[in-house]
This record gives C-alpha cells, structure tokens and sequence, in this order.
C-alpha cells in the first residue's frame, strides 16, 4: 500500500505544473506552520521579557558549510539549524541480503524569531538508529535552549519527551581554525528517567577545496547504558557539484566497537571495524522549491556477512512545510 502511494504521490507532481489546488494546500499549510511558530514566539518573549536580548526578524545568513549542510539534510544541520518547517519523508531501503524497509517520517523544527539565540522546539518521530547514523537527540518532543557563548564554547541544552520518559541532553561545541581547516569539537551528554545514559563526542575537519567543494572528516566516539565497550567511526565526505537545485555527496565510512558480538556468535566478544561502507548520494530539488528526492547507493563489507560485499539503495522523498530554504 505504501509503494502504491509514493508511486501514486511521484506521478501527481509529476504533472502538477497546472496544479493549483495542490499549491493552495500546500501554501495554507505552510502559512499556518509559520503563523503558529510566530505565535508561540511572541507569547513566550512576552512571557520571558527578552526583547533585548532577541534577535531581529530577517533571520540568519548561512555560510557555506551551513548551506551544505541544510541542502544534504545531515545530522549536524538538525542539531543546529535556525530554519522554521516540517518535513515529511518518504522512505525505501533495499538490500542485497535484508528484506526491503519503507517508512514514513516526520520532522518539524520550528525556532523562535525573535527568541531565534534562544528557543526551538522540536517534533521527530524518528527514533532508529543504523550503521551510519547516531542517535539523535531531538528525536521524540521537546524544547531546546541556546545558552550565551562564554570562552568560545557554546552550550546548548534540550528538555523533550520520548517514548514517554523524559530526557535531558546538554551539548557543548568549540570552533577553531587551523590554516585552511575549519574544525568543530561537539560533546554532548543524555539522560533519561528509564535510567538511559548517553555521551558522544563528534569532532568535524572542514576544508574548502577548488570551485567550492567541501571536504569532511568527522571522527565520532560514544558510550552509553545500552552500549557494550564503546562506538567509534571515522567518515570521510567529499561534497562537490552543489547548487541550488543538486548535490552530490561521496563518502567512505568505518566503523567499529570496543566490545561487540555477532548473531551468530553471540557470546563472543569482538574487538575493531565490523563495517566499511562507501556511499553516493545524489540529492536534488525538482517540480517546486519545496519538493526534494534524494538516492543513495552503497556496498558494505560486514562483519556479520564475513566481510562478503552486501549492497544497499536507498530512495526517498522530502516535502517541505514552512519556510525551509536549502541555500
């Protein structure tokens, strides 16, 4: 049934050039995702007397890096986006050696204009984590708050509701420049009332290359209640053809454990990379400015497969609510 609608949703914009209907729904919804967030800023600058302190309408301008990421849609734009919208995903996974996964997913951001250093609240339905992608702490619902840059760290702290336990994460970044590297230190830490920790520490290497480009390093490492030894990765990324409208992304991942065990031998410890995987994604905007499909091709050598090649494709579909601008 799901297939039979993203086939079925593909083929109406497809030929939705003439569409008005479907352009006075979307702009209503999105004029009302706009008009609650504003309503939620106002009252809570009211109630919270920051007029001083707030920042002025007209937003914030994204540098390159931002626009990068904002346009790929990563987890690093999540955590620090500014942007006011909802997204609704499509999703499909195939694999060579697992069954076919589809799945729809919302995510909502909507910060706070004229409280925009201070508040955002969140909503994410997407409480999965995979191979290349780490938890992510807005997930479920919640509030989250900027706190005032001091000695060059930032400080951000987050109070939400998933799976109805309450949690509360704090995450500290500190930005430098060595020569052409832009690097960024993230640690950040969460608890829960099931008595769930968390810690993790992601360290980004950005360095601009000709016409643009973007190379990345990201180094990751986390621990936490649930986590037997300790995750580690590295990911090397190479963003390149990037405009307004299309991307490309090329990425070479490892990732391995301190302590981990296979289905097939469960009560035996590994130690050390149990995958590489190597991905392109092409991403691109098409049909109207709020419509945007991504594809992802990747081979895996996994440990639970001997380190025997296993190929995925992942397809999916964002529609945009709000005022989501991707550069």
């Amino acid at each position: 049934m799901l297939k039979f609608l993203v086939i079925l949703l593909l083929f109406t914009f497809s030929h939705a050039e003439n569409n008005t209907t479907l352009d006075y729904i979307h702009n209503s919804i999105s004029q009302s995702v706009v008009h609650w967030s504003s309503y939620l800023d106002t009252t809570i600058s009211q109630w919270m007397d920051t007029n001083k302190t707030c920042l002025a309408d007209g937003g914030i301008q994204k540098n390159k890096t931002e626009k990068l990421d904002s346009f790929f849609q990563n987890d690093k734009y999540f955590e620090e986006t500014k942007d006011t919208f909802i997204r609704l995903r499509l999703n499909s996974h195939f694999f060579s050696k697992q069954s076919e996964k589809f799945d729809v997913k919302f995510h909502a951001q909507l910060p706070f204009d004229k409280c925009r250093k201070q508040f955002k609240l969140f909503i994410e339905n997407d409480s999965s984590t995979t191979l290349h992608k780490t938890t992510n702490t807005n997930s479920g619902i919640g509030i989250l708050y900027d706190s005032a840059e001091k000695y060059g760290i930032t400080s951000r702290y987050s109070l939400g509701l998933h799976s109805s336990h309450p949690y509360v994460v704090a995450r500290y970044g500190i930005h430098y420049k060595v020569k052409n590297w832009n690097i960024e230190s993230i640690q950040s830490f969460q608890y829960s009332t099931n008595e769930h920790f968390e810690e993790e520490t992601n360290i980004y290497f950005d360095n601009f290359l000709e016409d643009d480009d973007l190379f990345r390093l990201r180094l990751h490492r986390k621990t936490g209640s649930s986590i037997k030894g300790f995750d580690y990765s590295s990911t090397f990324e190479y963003y390149f053809n990037a405009t307004t409208d299309a991307g490309l992304r090329l990425s070479q991942s490892f990732y391995g454990n301190s302590k981990y065990t296979t289905p097939s031998k469960p009560n035996q410890h590994y130690a050390g990379i149990y995958n590489y995987q190597t991905s392109l994604s092409y991403r691109a905007n098409i049909w109207r400015d709020w419509f945007f499909y991504e594809i992802s091709p990747s081979i895996n050598y996994h440990r639970d497969y001997n380190y025997s090649s296993s190929y995925a494709l992942r397809f999916f579909v964002d529609i945009y609510f709000g005022k989501y601008n991707s550069f």
